[in-house]
């Protein structure tokens, strides 16, 4: 049986994962602390070693909500679909109660620093669906499915999935700029996901929420540069018990995660 080029080169990451060093931790008191449940993946490029909290649920796909806007950048920027992150994308005027900041016009720079789903919507739009399904398998970012019908909603709803193992896989080829764009766009993109610096470290990193009335996901990857070395993260979670999505479900996808670096890892120190 042959199988095509995606389905092998899928198959020869997952191996090249497994090959690495996975140690399992528990790091269960710390979800407590935030009422959430989930998995937490690090990646120790140098030492290529993986430390995993739930590994099972690490190499479950989850649609990747905002965590899209990377490559939806890159894409953006490589077709031509989008001038530079300058250019300015208009409000539509509909108001919009998740976020004040998404009222109004922006940058596309702004656009990804504030989460604006409204103009990454506008932008899936120009790029259509068939550049997406040109340049997604180029990308090797897990497994989107975007037809016409859905080309402004597929990461947020449908059958798109990707794993916290291949949603790290990606950020190293970008951090290395190997990614087949234009260095000149991996390094913008690089640069506006920079979320705080310390002595000898920068933080990078892009939330996702995917929210409906039954169910809510989270997401925060990225990784941190600290004297030279580059640790990658991601960590997905839910409410506890299926719960609402409250405060400490937002800002706890970032704050546990950067919990866990300093605690645990002794990082960001």
């Amino acid at each position: 049986m042959r199988l095509p080029l995606l389905s092998l080169l899928l198959l020869l990451r997952f191996f090249t994962a497994s090959a690495q060093g996975i140690v399992e931790r528990n790091f269960q008191k710390y979800f407590d602390e935030y009422g959430l449940q989930g998995s937490f993946l690090l990646l120790d490029a140098d030492a290529k070693q993986y430390t995993a909290y739930n590994l099972k649920r690490c190499r479950q796909g989850f649609l990747p909500a905002s965590t899209f806007k990377i490559p939806n950048t890159l894409i953006g920027l490589e077709t031509g679909a989008v001038r530079d992150t300058s250019e300015i994308f208009r409000w539509d005027g509909v108001t919009r109660t998740i976020s004040a900041a998404w009222n109004q016009d922006m940058t596309l720079a702004t656009a990804l620093r504030v989460s604006c789903v409204p103009c990454y919507q506008q932008l899936a739009r120009r790029i259509g669906a068939v550049r997406y399904n040109q340049w997604l398998p180029k990308l090797q970012y897990g497994r989107m499915v975007v037809t016409p019908a859905t080309v402004d909603m597929f990461w947020l709803e449908g059958p798109s999935r990707i794993t916290q193992f291949e949603e790290m896989d990606f950020l190293q080829r970008m951090e290395r700029n190997q990614l087949p764009i234009a260095r000149q766009h991996q390094e913008t993109v690089k640069a506006l996901l920079v979320l705080s610096r310390g002595k000898g470290w920068t933080l990078r990193g892009k939330t996702g929420w995917t929210s409906t009335k039954e169910y809510n996901n989270g997401w925060f990857v990225g990784w941190l540069e600290q004297n030279g070395k580059p640790y990658f993260f991601a960590l997905n979670v839910e409410p506890k018990n299926n719960g609402p999505a409250t405060e400490a479900f937002i800002k706890g996808r970032r704050a546990l995660t950067e919990k866990l670096l300093r605690q645990e890892f002794k990082l960001m120190q």
